[in-house]
């Protein structure tokens, strides 16, 4: 059996007020050491605020080795160690996560698949461009049937599923529900052949981001969903993509499965409020009768 990591992602948070996060690297909990890896597109903290230096962040993240390091030859816990990394400061940890990995290469393609996915996601361009894709197209044909898909006119407050709904500027979620909470879809449809792949991993970074914005704009109780249709192939290699969208809090639906298929679409229908149908002259006429349908 392949060793096991346990991997945290590590977050630059602002005052409790505002509740901002980015992710700005990762803390992979080696038993001798610990691992960090730090983002490569730090500048981008300045999103939070123009005070922040990304040299500071960069070596703030450094230095928590060799804090980690004094602990352990202080003769601190694991849990210490974790309570007192896990707050330092504006940088807090995320929840465990968890892969395995056998021998140093395949450890090294684990963590850059979470770094890629969670950390390094490509930025969105600043213009939003309404995503075509088969999968998306029969999602909303579906959702269109069950007569639960907002109109061009509408918005949240209708309570139908919005589609192409801007959480920040250039992100946009692909499917939006409002119904006391929030309920967000983000799809990637990788059905080709492997020649997709890094389109595919880039996609689901992406998605991972629009997700975690989403969250950010409506709250910790936003329920995410990223949904996917991918070859067995493709599924097999972009599974570390995936999972690492999982451990952030997306709810991964393999659209290929018909169960989960089924549930998803059952249960956002359900939630969603229908357009009202107007009723037929003769259904007016005979409403007070028995039915024979």
């Amino acid at each position: 059996m392949a060793p096991s990591y346990k991997f945290s992602v590590v977050q630059l948070a602002t005052e409790e007020d505002r509740g901002e996060r980015l992710n700005v690297g990762v803390v992979i909990f080696n038993e001798d050491r610990l691992d960090i890896r730090v983002g490569r597109r730090l500048e981008k903290v300045r999103a939070i605020s123009a005070a922040i230096d990304p040299d500071d962040v960069q070596r703030a993240l450094e230095g928590m080795s060799t804090l980690d390091q004094k602990l352990r030859d202080g003769g601190a816990e694991f849990s210490d160690r974790l309570k007192f990394l896990s707050k330092l400061g504006p940088l807090t940890l995320s929840k465990f996560g968890v892969f395995e990995a056998e021998g140093a290469s395949s450890y090294e393609t684990r963590v850059a698949a979470i770094l890629k996915a969670l950390v390094d996601a490509e930025p969105a361009p600043l213009r939003s461009k309404e995503k075509r894709s088969k999968l998306l197209t029969q999602m909303k044909r579906i959702f269109r049937d069950e007569k639960v898909l907002a109109k061009r006119h509408e918005d949240l407050s209708s309570h139908r599923i919005v589609s192409q709904y801007e959480v920040a500027e250039g992100l946009t979620a692909d499917l939006v529900l409002k119904n006391g909470a929030y309920h967000v879809v983000e799809t990637v449809d990788a059905s080709g052949d492997e020649s997709t792949f890094r389109k595919a991993v880039s996609e689901i970074g992406v998605a991972a981001l629009v997700l975690e914005r989403a969250r950010m704009k409506f709250g910790e109780g936003t329920s995410a969903r990223l949904v996917y249709e991918a070859s067995a192939s493709l599924e097999r290699v972009a599974m570390p993509s995936l999972e690492a969208a999982a451990h952030q809090g997306a709810e991964l639906v393999n659209w290929a499965s018909v169960a989960d298929r089924s549930k998803f679409v059952h249960h956002l229908a359900s939630l969603a409020t229908p357009v009202e149908t107007k009723r037929k002259r003769g259904d007016r006429q005979h409403r007070t009768g028995p039915s024979f349908i």
